[in-house]
């Protein structure tokens, strides 16, 4: 994994939209935020990404510090390129992660996901990558769609 650069957002943007993380109309958005990051430098949130074979994207993920916490952080976007998933390559993007913000002292790593059945296989790699799901908000997203909050402790004792 490595930082994003400017050379990257238009094919992070292809990624998150080719894995069905974001619709296309999302897209401005996603430029926006990663355009953002990159003009602000290292800012409160981190983007990286990992290459593919072929020259192009094969992982991104977004994270950052969940405000009036100690030391929480929060994984709101990994996707992998379709053609990529089930290779290894989202685990291993989510230990960099973990890895990452372990090795800076952080607490915990949160992720909030859908409870459609479109995201089932998103929880179960949860699930098998150690996250605890240890909340569900109701119909957060929309009515019908809960949000299923997952965590994992990265350091520290439990309080």
């Amino acid at each position: 994994m490595r930082p994003l650069t400017p050379n990257d957002v238009e094919p992070m943007v292809r990624l998150a939209v080719a894995a069905e993380l974001f619709p296309p109309e999302a897209g401005d958005f996603l430029r926006e935020q990663a355009r953002a990051w990159l003009d602000g430098g290292e800012g409160p949130g981190a983007w990286a990404v990992e290459d593919d074979d072929g020259g192009g994207l094969g992982s991104v993920v977004f994270y950052e510090p969940r405000l009036a916490t100690d030391r929480v952080w929060a994984l709101t976007m990994i996707a992998v390129a379709p053609t990529l998933q089930g290779g290894g390559r989202g685990a291993r993007a989510l230990r960099w992660v973990e890895d990452t913000l372990r090795a800076q002292g952080q607490r915990l790593l949160v992720i909030e996901t859908s409870s459609t059945p479109r995201y089932d296989k998103t929880r179960r790699f949860y699930a098998r990558s150690g996250f605890q799901q240890v909340a569900v908000v109701p119909d957060y997203f929309e009515d019908g769609d809960d949000m299923v909050l997952f965590q994992k402790r990265l350091g520290g004792s439990p309080g």
